[in-house]
């Protein structure tokens, strides 16, 4: 029988194996030299949505990621909203703005 703890630290150990900390490095260094989020993915033969499943499992990660992605953002976009989403914003305040749709 299968323990709730378990599964969690089955799903954090399948995310540290399948996006390893040198490959998630990578992927900073390219943010933060200006590359959106969907390229840099791709570049590295990932998506977005693997990149952002990983970040909720893996917090550090995840908060590093936000951070990053806050930092790079264009100041001449409306953030927090739908808009900014739609013009590839993906800072944390975009993408609430469109989780908050649904």
């Amino acid at each position: 029988m299968s323990h709730p703890i378990d599964d969690a630290e089955q799903l954090i150990a399948n995310a540290e194996e399948e996006f390893p900390p040198p490959l998630r490095s990578r992927l900073i260094a390219k943010l933060r030299k200006g590359e959106h989020i969907d390229d840099a993915a791709h570049d590295l033969g990932m998506t977005p949505q693997q990149v952002f499943s990983a970040a909720r499992i893996l917090a550090s990660f995840g908060d590093q990621l936000d951070a990053t992605l806050t930092a790079e953002r264009d100041p001449g976009l409306p953030h927090g909203t739908v808009t900014g989403f739609n013009k590839r914003c993906r800072c944390p305040q975009c993408r609430a703005a469109v989780n908050r749709r649904f």
